[in-house]
């Protein structure tokens, strides 16, 4: 918990640094949260070139709303997966597409030396990734945030506009659920 604290403390640092014009910081900002941005929005999008282009577009976004974000109201992670799922919604939106979810956990493990064990790795994500797909979207979300991005209770309850305390029940029903079906 302690590592997570000052990771959002550097963050908030490195953002106050590029509200006031520093682009250094915001490429610091971009080097370390590229990556789960970008894995967010490919769980969503099965195309990975649409998904790298889209988390550009979430960057472009940031960069934008820096100058109004407030450091007080809200985590840096919360504003920039809020941003990501907005994006995401206008996307699917303006394409009238539904949301696709066939690559939940598209980079749930990596895959180990041994050719039985990448079989192996293989075979549980399918078996995970077919478990998630019984939950509903909103459900997905929530478990794809916790684990796959490492969000808090609080960050996710920011997000999605919900109270911390129902995202922390509906994550526990969820596991359970997860469980029961795997």
């Amino acid at each position: 918990m302690r590592e997570i604290d000052e990771n959002q403390e550097n963050l908030k640092s490195l953002i106050l640094q590029a509200k006031e014009g520093n682009s250094e910081a915001f490429e610091e900002v971009y080097r370390n949260y590229y990556t789960p941005l970008f894995r967010y929005i490919l769980t969503r999008i099965k195309d990975r070139a649409e998904a790298e282009d889209m988390t550009q577009i979430v960057f472009m976004k940031i960069w934008n709303h820096i100058p109004s974000w407030n450091t007080e109201h809200t985590s840096p992670l919360a504003f920039f997966f809020t941003v990501a799922r907005n994006t995401l919604i206008d996307h699917f939106r303006k394409n009238k597409q539904e949301v696709v979810s066939d690559e939940i956990v598209y980079n749930l493990s990596l895959s180990k030396d041994s050719g039985e064990d990448i079989t192996k790795d293989r075979e549980i994500k399918e078996e995970i990734r077919n478990a998630i797909l019984k939950l509903s979207p909103d459900q997905q979300e929530i478990i794809i945030l916790y684990y796959m991005n490492d969000m808090t209770y609080r960050e996710i309850s920011q997000m999605i506009n919900k109270q911390e305390d129902a995202i922390r029940q509906l994550h526990s029903r969820e596991v359970k659920k997860l469980r029961e079906i795997y």
